[in-house]
């Protein structure tokens, strides 16, 4: 996108042409920060659920006056020609085909839906809740995809879409893992249904591990708000951060050399959470080509909010020792969490690691354990503790 703003721009402001953006971006306030960054300033429209049915980009249009598509992906010479066109000419324009209101009657889709029980219309009503409905309906988007896929298993583009639908479920709670890793799920169903469709890949290796990269995704985040800040202005602000997996680079090591780590509660002293006060969930996301055995654990921790739990930042940071397992190789077996900057706090934490397979006959599962300092509520005792957890290996 930067490359054709530059090759454009000049043409942009003498007024020779409009440009106008459509991305299939699951976070489209990422969007707006490269924009900023790049001092881009035509607008960008949003189609997380790509409705346009693109199967892969950039894909790049040149369309005159009369709605007449004169070059897709345009070479220079192209490009030119078309500066040069004479606007009263070409063939006349066509009538558009009818457009989705964008005033949703919801209710009226609802019943529709209930009334017909086909795959379209809860398709029909899960869009237009999607889209209109703000996040006050995303979980009622999330319901009517699930129907609409339900009664369409073959139908790729609704599992990518249920997919979309519950990874912004997931941004909005934070809270529930379930919907990350139900998204990953859709994802791969769709792909499995369609392997050439590149969108569908390329969301799934976002999250996934750096042999299954083709680039790092988000990379430039930090490189775009340093430069931001530096001429004076405020960076866009981001809804949600890109994680690890996201900023990862690609790896052609097919074996990644396990660190010497010292366990940290080797005799196993530390006592275990048995209320318990962080709640422990986990997502895998493997390699989307099966001859990379390769996969990229999410691991993901919330304090009991039920019981007022929270984290303790004046003790040790969270700490995670992954056991090692026939068959399998990660760069370190020990990870932590820093502290943040504040005396205590409730918020989420989350990391990621990678295991590749070195082995045919590598192990279905293996194990772990975190250790935490948490304090029951705002005056009470604080403890440290550790929690088990396992991690079956048998990825699709």
């Amino acid at each position: 996108m930067p490359g054709w703003h530059a090759r454009s721009d000049a043409f942009r402001k003498a007024g020779d042409i409009k440009v106008l953006g459509i991305i299939q971006e699951q976070h489209p306030d990422r969007c707006r920060l490269l924009m900023q960054w790049h001092q881009m300033d035509w607008p960008i429209l949003v189609d997380s659920l790509n409705l346009l049915e693109v199967a892969a980009v950039p894909y790049t249009l040149l369309i005159d006056e009369k709605g007449v598509v004169h070059s897709v992906n345009p070479s220079t010479e192209e490009f030119e020609a078309f500066l040069n066109l004479d606007p009263q000419g070409g063939a006349p324009r066509e009538a558009p085909e009818k457009l989705p209101k964008i005033d949703a009657d919801w209710a009226e889709l609802k019943i529709n839906a209930e009334r017909l029980n086909t795959s379209d219309a809860w398709a029909d009503y899960a869009r237009e809740l999607f889209l209109w409905g703000g996040d006050e309906r995303v979980f009622e988007s999330v319901r009517a995809f699930e129907l609409a896929s339900s009664k369409a298993a073959d139908d790729g583009w609704l599992h990518f879409r249920l997919g979309v639908a519950y990874r912004r479920y997931f941004d909005l709670t934070q809270s529930n893992m379930e919907y990350f890793k139900k998204a990953i799920e859709q994802w791969q169903a769709a792909l499995e249904l369609d392997p050439n469709q590149y969108i569908w890949r390329r969301r799934i290796q976002q999250y996934g591990p750096r042999l299954d990269k083709p680039y790092s995704f988000y990379d430039w985040v930090n490189q775009a708000r340093e430069q931001i800040t530096m001429r004076g202005d405020k960076p866009h602000p981001l809804r949600v951060e890109p994680g690890g997996a996201e900023f990862a680079y690609p790896s052609k090591r097919e074996v990644a050399l396990t660190a010497k780590n010292v366990e940290p509660d080797s005799k196993g002293r530390v006592f275990r959470d048995a209320q318990p006060a962080i709640n422990v969930d986990l997502t895998l996301v493997s390699s989307t080509y099966n001859d990379k055995k390769a996969v990229r654990v999410h691991l993901h921790f919330q304090p009991n909010l039920a019981h007022a739990f929270h984290w303790n930042n004046e003790a040790e940071p969270l700490t995670i020792w992954i056991q090692s397992a026939p068959g399998w190789d990660m760069e370190s077996q020990l990870l932590s969490f820093p502290n943040p900057q504040v005396v205590t706090d409730s918020a989420p934490r989350s990391l990621e690691f990678e295991l590749i397979q070195t082995g045919t006959d590598a192990a279905k599962e293996m194990t772990g354990y975190a250790l935490y300092n948490i304090c029951e509520d705002v005056n009470g005792t604080c403890l440290y503790r550790r929690q088990d957890f396992k991690i079956r290996l048998d990825y699709p």
